[in-house]
């Protein structure tokens, strides 16, 4: 009796087309990335088996360390057993006809929008947290 592997199964959080996605996808090209909507569920997701991995950000070298994961990851009982890096390429997005003057808020993740305050500040456009760069896009 021959068993079928189950496919690789990563959770991510946010909405597909968000960094983490966009990192699972280079890293495991060939895995089912499967999108939570907060880092606790993601990592709640290897805890009960529904996933074997999370691609959960720790830090990145221009806004610093992503603060939840280092309150959340201890207390998850999971290890660290890879890293990937993901370089990021931030744009700005506007409706159709917009311009650049007329922009006021900026709506993203609260680490992207702190890899963008200098732009964002000589802009004159206030950064407005929200839950992730793919879902405020």
């Amino acid at each position: 009796m021959s068993t079928t592997p189950t496919a690789t199964r990563i959770a991510y959080q946010g909405e597909p087309g968000a960094n983490s996605h966009l990192a699972c996808a280079e890293a495991f090209p060939d895995a089912e990335a499967v999108a939570y909507p907060t880092f606790e569920d993601a990592l709640a997701a290897v805890k009960t088996g529904d996933t074997h991995y999370a691609m959960i950000p720790i830090e990145n070298s221009v806004a610093g360390r992503v603060a939840d994961i280092h309150h959340l990851l201890p207390a998850a009982n999971l290890y660290i057993v890879g890293e990937h890096f993901l370089r990021v390429r931030h744009q700005l997005m506007a409706i159709k006809g917009a311009d650049i003057k007329s922009i006021k808020k900026a709506l993203s993740h609260t680490q992207a929008l702190g890899q963008c305050r200098r732009t964002l500040r000589d802009l004159g456009i206030t950064p407005v947290p929200e839950a992730d760069t793919a879902g405020s896009a």
